[in-house]
């Protein structure tokens, strides 16, 4: 059993800078990488941030906190460990271990890779057949928040196919190295919205402070906020998140209610234009609410941000995962709060919407 140090927020990058750069936009390049980022990328993804009610909470939400995930390392090339298959465990605030489980590596361009293993009988046997989407969902938080922290940190990543053994649910892993040439570049329109405000503090402190929220003052969201997390998570050709299989499948509508600088209505955003175009006009939040099984948050809640897929892809259940880590991140950063919600009536918050699109995630966004 190998315990690194205990995960210290010290990278001073903020969200913004992680999303604008991201690391899949360079080539995975040869040589080690430090035991430290491999466990601050792994924490990213899997690690326990605090305890409440007698369990770990995780950098990335799980529905109703069933945590069926079960987080991996593939180590190639990384000081201070033999290669083989690790398994990551957090178990106490900040603290991690890696567990070798085999000396298998598989092949892949970078120093380790990050897999999952599901076991979706423990949300399945709270939510039913919908438990798999959420539990693919999951997938996408917690490999979008490795994909940040590898950002942060100045790594390259890549999306691959899981080993055979694994991605029961969403076959996908996440291969970390150091950076080669840049084969990409991640540009925002200046598009119709504001500049977005500075974040109040770096990534790694919003991993940690990271806490679904259905409180929210009376306090309006301010227009350059919502710019923010949109622009940061969803702008441009390129988003914060590499397309899975070559694509976006993803959409995003608001559903606004109390933003100062933009009228009540429902609003689809656009990445490419970065700009929001209305939809109607009015205060739906109610009939959203209804929507989602009577949730009080999202009517009370100064915005929100709707996922849909045109499509009925699980590969878009693993990106709106990606998508909702990116919008946590950002409203912890801004000082907002927001809560990933999966439990609603598919057709009713499609009409709510007036769209012929299969809603995968509603988040409620609001001041504390």
């Amino acid at each position: 059993m190998i315990e690194p140090a205990k995960f210290k927020p010290s990278c001073r990058v903020c969200f913004n800078e992680a999303a604008l750069d991201p690391a899949y936009v360079y080539e995975l390049a040869g040589g080690r990488v430090s035991i430290d980022y491999l466990a601050r990328v792994l924490f990213a993804a899997q690690g326990c941030t605090a305890r409440a009610w007698g369990r770990c909470l995780r950098a990335a939400p799980s529905a109703g906190a069933t945590y069926p995930l079960q987080a991996y390392a593939i180590v190639r090339d990384v000081e201070g460990l033999e290669p083989g298959f690790y398994r990551y465990l957090s178990t106490a605030p900040l603290t991690h271990r890696f567990e070798r489980v085999s000396s298998d590596v598989w092949e892949g361009g970078g120093a380790f890779a990050v897999v999952f293993a599901e076991a979706p009988k423990r949300t399945t046997s709270v939510y039913g057949e919908r438990g798999y989407m959420y539990v693919r969902e999951e997938v996408g938080h917690a490999a979008q928040g490795s994909i940040l922290e590898a950002s942060a940190l100045g790594l390259a990543a890549r999306v691959d196919e899981a080993p055979p053994s694994f991605g029961k649910l969403a076959e996908i892993k996440v291969e970390v190295g150091r950076r080669g040439a840049r084969s990409l570049m991640r540009e925002i329109p200046e598009g119709g919205l504001p500049k977005p405000p500075k974040p109040e503090m770096p990534l790694e402190e919003a991993i940690v402070a990271r806490r679904s929220v259905r409180e929210y003052s009376d306090e309006p969201v301010e227009l350059a906020e919502l710019s923010g997390m949109l622009a940061w998570t969803m702008g441009g050709s390129l988003r914060s998140y590499p397309p899975l299989r070559g694509s976006y499948r993803v959409s995003c509508y608001v559903v606004a209610r109390r933003v100062k600088g933009l009228k009540p209505g429902i609003y689809e955003y656009s990445p490419f234009a970065n700009a929001l175009e209305l939809i109607g006009t009015g205060d739906y939040a109610r009939k959203l609410a209804y929507a989602c099984l009577g949730q009080e948050w999202v009517a009370s809640a100064s915005l929100n941000l709707v996922l849909c897929d045109k499509g009925s892809s699980e590969l878009a259940e693993v990106e709106a995962g990606m998508v909702g880590q990116g919008f946590y991140l950002a409203a912890t950063s801004l000082g907002l709060g927001t809560v990933a919600v999966g439990a609603f009536y598919d057709d009713e918050v499609a009409s709510v919407l007036g769209v012929d699109e299969r809603p995968l995630y509603v988040y409620p966004v609001g001041r504390l």
